[in-house]
């Protein structure tokens, strides 16, 4: 692979995109985003709530993509002290700060379908 192939320039510099490409993989795998979405508008929810909301995935499907996540850094799981125990899961600051980075690219994304739908009429 190339230099022009890996490397993104800036007027600040240049920007690797090889450290980038296991959270890209993970960003593209079916629900993380909607896990992304769900903790950082709620700011944490257990394993049920989370499938309910992200369209019911089967459930080892979403226990993988959890573990995924806490592997990455983006998810904390905490077990509350309750019979039965419960597990919530919540954004950690690394995670908060990437779903505050992806706002934009979902609002350009957006006003790009919006524009296109709009070409249609």
């Amino acid at each position: 692979m190339s230099d022009d192939a890996c490397m993104i320039s800036t007027e600040e510099g240049e920007i690797c995109v090889y450290p980038s490409e296991g959270v890209l993989r993970l960003l593209g795998k079916e629900y993380t985003i909607l896990i992304i979405g769900l903790l950082g508008n709620r700011g944490g929810a257990g394993f049920n709530e989370i499938s309910r909301n992200v369209g019911n995935p089967r459930p080892n499907l979403l226990s993988i993509r959890l573990r995924e996540l806490e592997d990455a850094g983006l998810v904390a799981r905490r077990v509350v002290g309750s019979r039965p125990p419960r597990v919530e899961y919540s954004l950690t600051e690394r995670g908060r700060e990437l779903r505050r980075l992806l706002v934009p690219i979902f609002r350009w994304l957006e006003e790009q379908s919006r524009a296109r739908a709009g070409n249609r009429l």
